[in-house]
């Protein structure tokens, strides 16, 4: 079974996480944390195949700083960056640091199973474009 490492300092979203992990049937939870200040000591103390982390997490810490560190020591662990914001700059960021996939938060527990499955496969995910904001009422 594959352990992952979740890094979401929102709880709604770590929860929800958490759930799909659970009813996968192939992925176990190894911790849930806030930070990805904590995230790299995790790893380098604990066993972890995966990490889902947020871009943007407690502390102010970075997932994309965490993430390339990460990789620097530990490049069989497997890393798929999360965030709601739609900030161009984060995937060309997550490639050079060396992420294995990248993903826009949607609620869909089938897109972040796929996603996750083809990383761990050794496929790299990353979308084609940000996604378009909506203003106003339009």
């Amino acid at each position: 079974m594959v352990r992952a490492l979740i890094v979401e300092d929102d709880p709604m979203a770590r929860t929800l996480f958490e759930l799909y992990l659970k009813h996968s049937g192939r992925y176990e939870l190894a911790a849930a944390i806030e930070s990805a200040s904590m995230a790299e000591l995790y790893c380098l103390k604990n066993p972890v195949n995966l990490i889902i982390m947020d871009v943007c997490t407690a502390l102010k810490a970075s997932g994309l700083t965490a993430a390339a560190k990460i990789k620097k020591n530990s490049p069989g662990i497997r890393i798929v960056l999360v965030t709601s914001q739609p900030e161009c700059d984060f995937i060309d960021r997550a490639r050079l640091g060396g992420v294995d996939s990248f993903w826009y938060k949607d609620p869909s527990e089938d897109i972040l199973l796929e996603i996750m499955d083809r990383t761990m496969e050794g496929e790299s995910i990353y979308p084609d474009t940000t996604p378009m904001l909506k203003l106003g009422m339009a």
